[in-house]
């Protein structure tokens, strides 16, 4: 594996970052397609709700694209700013699927506004912290530890794109939205607007989780489960798993992160 040196890293511009991811990027569609193919996709039923959001607007002016890059090894997932320069999002995100260790902070990247090759703003990974109790060798058994937060070398979050924690659960029944950089669509965000929390469950190892009914797919891992209270968009959990064929996932609650901030 060939991993980027902090030389490297200090190197790395911003253009050449987004030469990376928008190799193909112009060919995005301008619409959502309505309905998914007939195979099976994790988290996506038969009906496609989801719809590009104005990233200009909030909550998605807070949520960007992190991606992490490795030789030829290229990831993504998707991240919120909560607050200048740190980022939420789950840590499976920043596990190497070759290696099934964590990359080093110099291989991770953060783009906030992406759409389409372009980006509002970019920053290194300098550093992150992840639970002590997230175990890469069982993500089900631990998923409910399934976070990371992450250090910028630059800040992003201007006061218009932090996004605050929710300062509890969620009930079973609030609305909630998540929108990120998924698979099927990984140059622009794709958003569920209108979906909900629909009960609680636990991991293999007992602790709670949420489970929702947002449309979303691989590379929205680590998208923030949003939901709007009086006026103000805040972060109720962070989007960990997704049911194969069906709008239908599961959200690491943020007791945990929050005290580690």
């Amino acid at each position: 594996m060939t991993l980027f040196s902090p030389l490297r890293r200090k190197a790395l511009t911003v253009a050449a970052v987004l030469a990376v991811i928008a190799t193909v990027a112009h060919g995005e569609d301008s619409a959502i397609a309505r309905h998914h193919p007939p195979e099976l996709v994790a988290g996506i039923g038969e009906r496609d709700p989801r719809i590009m959001p104005d990233l200009n607007a909030a909550p998605w002016r807070g949520v960007g694209k992190l991606q992490a890059t490795s030789g030829t090894l290229y990831t993504s997932c998707t991240g919120a700013l909560i607050g200048p320069a740190t980022v939420l999002t789950a840590a499976h995100c920043l596990l190497n699927p070759r290696t099934r260790e964590f990359f080093p902070p110099s291989a991770l990247h953060f783009l906030i506004g992406y759409d389409r090759g372009s980006a509002a703003g970019h920053a290194h990974v300098v550093s992150f912290v992840t639970s002590d109790s997230y175990d890469p060798a069982q993500p089900r058994k631990t998923r409910s530890h399934d976070w990371a937060l992450l250090t910028l070398d630059t800040e992003l979050g201007t006061a218009d794109r932090i996004l605050p924690l929710l300062d509890r659960a969620p009930a079973v029944g609030t609305a909630v939205t998540i929108g990120g950089y998924s698979q099927d669509h990984p140059y622009v965000i794709t958003a569920d607007p209108d979906c909900r929390i629909v009960g609680r469950e636990v991991d293999g190892g007992g602790h709670a989780l949420l489970r929702h009914d947002c449309t979303a797919t691989h590379g929205a891992s680590g998208a923030p489960v949003l939901v709007l209270q009086n006026g103000v968009w805040r972060i109720a959990g962070i989007d960990v798993a997704a049911e194969l064929g069906a709008a239908s996932g599961l959200a690491a609650l943020l007791e945990e992160a929050r005290r580690r901030l």
